[in-house]
Parts: C-alpha cells; structure tokens; sequence
C-alpha cells in the first residue's frame, strides 16, 4: 500500500511583486489535477485512518489513498481549492501558523503579504469537512532551534488550535520541511500522531509517521507531469 500526500500552498495567480511563484498553482490547473486524480482512482483518506492502518487498528484503505494538504492557511485556499474540492469529493487538510490566524505570511521577509484564514471561517470549514493541522506557532525552522524553543513551536501551537478547533490536533507540517531526527522526537513528545515534510515521495507503512514524505506541486506541474511523477512513486522500491 502507497500513500500519496500532496503539498500545496497557495491556489492562486501570482499578483505582481511576488518573490517566490513555487508556491503558486492556478486555479486552471488546480482543478485539472483534481479531475486527473479522480480519474485515476484516488480517493481521499484522513492522516488518522492512515496511522490506523498502518498500526493494525483498521484493515483495508482504499486502493490509491490520498490526502491533499496546503500549508500556512491562505485565505485562497477557502476562495479556490476547497470549491473545486467539495465539488469532487476530494478532501483537504489544511496546516495553520498558531499565531497568525487571521494576520498575514509574516514569516516571509520581503514577500508580498497574503492573508490568513480567521478564526471563524476556520471553524466553519471544519464544519464543512476541513481538516486542520497545526504549522507551528511562528513558522520557524525547528531544526535550527534549540530543543526547548522547538518543543514550544509544537505544543503550544497543538493547544492553541485544540482550543480554537474544540478537538485534538494529531498531525504535524515542518515549516520549511525543517526536521531532525531530534524534532521528530519532539514532535512525538508534544502529542501529535504524526508529522509530514517535503521530499517528492510517496509513504509506505514503513515510513516514520513524523517523517512523512509529500509530493510538492509546483506552478509548471501539469496534468501528464503529475501522472509521470505517481506512476514512478509507484513503481518505486522502498
């Protein structure tokens, strides 16, 4: 069993005086993927069924499980993504910086500033089937931290959203995909269930559950590129 885990951070076009267009995909040719992993057969799955199974507690997943995720919590995600999500059935799981619900990319120095997700649309699209993670408190790079400082970033930002939320926050992103064997360790200690980062891999039962691997869709990954990427993931030896 492979498990697909797509990273996205803003569905968008990218305004003028933009410094860093990697994080953009179109919302064009957003839904073209969408339709693309429809048609392929992937069905959406939550990180939780994915522990579940992979620690024996559940039997069966879909054949091609798939979770989308977006980064940062830009306020495009409910204008673009989460339409042509809904639309086809697809699920997504959304990762907040605790402290700037409602604020802006501050942690991108230089950028052009993108707005946030607040608090009560956040609630709302829980309540619309979102599932929301936790991206730290500040968006710091927790390997470059100390321990203490990184053990702060995950268990305060975990309780922040678990009282915004009113449920348990289980999964982890790495601002920056910034991790360490030792902030793996953190990341466990702080009470989270799993944890992902970049690296352009699929996850099979044997990847460390705070080291989960996410496929990065860039602005120029089209629909044939994405196939090639999957069916290679696929075919992959672990």
């Amino acid at each position: 069993m492979r498990l697909t885990v797509l990273m996205y951070h803003k569905v968008d076009e990218v305004p003028p005086g933009t410094k860093n267009p990697g994080n953009f995909v179109s919302p064009a040719r957003f839904a073209e993927q969408m339709d693309a992993l429809v048609a392929w057969g992937y069905q959406s799955v939550s990180f939780d069924q994915w522990i579940d199974y992979r620690n024996g507690l559940i039997k069966t997943l879909p054949p091609k499980p798939l979770i989308v995720t977006f980064d940062d919590g830009y306020t495009c995600f409910d204008e673009n993504a989460w339409p042509a999500m809904k639309k086809r059935g697809i699920r997504a799981t959304v990762f907040l910086v605790s402290s700037q619900i409602g604020k802006t990319n501050t942690w991108d120095e230089g950028e052009v500033s993108f707005p946030l997700l607040g608090a009560p649309r956040i609630r709302a699209l829980q309540d619309e089937g979102v599932e929301f993670g936790s991206h730290s408190v500040s968006h710091k790079p927790l390997a470059r931290l100390a321990s203490v400082d990184a053990f702060q970033e995950l268990n305060r930002s975990r309780w922040a959203l678990t009282e915004l939320l009113d449920r348990d926050v289980n999964v982890f992103a790495y601002p920056f995909s910034n991790q360490s064997r030792e902030v793996r360790a953190l990341a466990q200690q702080a009470g989270y269930r799993c944890a992902v980062r970049g690296k352009g891999r699929m996850c099979s039962k044997r990847t460390d559950p705070f080291g989960l691997y996410r496929i990065k869709v860039e602005p120029e990954t089209t629909v044939a590129s994405l196939r090639s990427t999957l069916l290679r993931e696929r075919l992959r030896i672990f």
